[in-house]
């Protein structure tokens, strides 16, 4: 976990979060998992929005939305090829051992969502691992 912000922030801004940013910020990570959980694929959903609407206001909440968005997204490509490799292993009856790496995926997704949302809430500048950069 980084106490530092990134070193791609231009040095005029001032990395000092509010609570307020705080809170958004770890609200980008709480909205991707009840989006997680209850509308399945949806999670990404939630840090979208907080991007859209703070992207231009906060290098912070803009580079905890960001960071969980392109977990959310890493996620549902992932879940979307197993969920494939499940449907195609079923014709030869292996379609079930698929089903054991989707659900630790799901349960690794969580936790570290949690974490970063643990970290956010402290004004750390995290980064969530097994995530590819979409949105930069």
């Amino acid at each position: 976990m980084l106490d530092q912000p990134p070193p791609n922030l231009p040095p005029a801004l001032n990395p000092i979060t509010t609570e307020n940013e705080k809170n958004l910020a770890m609200l980008s990570h709480l909205t991707a998992i009840i989006g997680l959980l209850i509308a399945g694929g949806l999670g990404f959903l939630g840090p979208l929005i907080i991007l859209l609407i703070h992207k231009e206001k906060s290098n912070f909440i803009s580079y905890h939305a960001k960071n969980s968005l392109n977990h959310q997204l890493t996620l549902l490509i992932a879940c979307l090829v197993l969920w494939l490799l499940i449907f195609l292993g079923s014709f030869v009856c292996i379609g079930i051992l698929f089903v054991f790496p989707l659900i630790a995926i799901i349960i690794l997704s969580v936790v570290l969502e949690i974490m970063a949302c643990i970290s956010a809430s402290r004004g750390e500048w995290t980064r969530l691992p097994f995530t590819i950069e979409f949105v930069k």
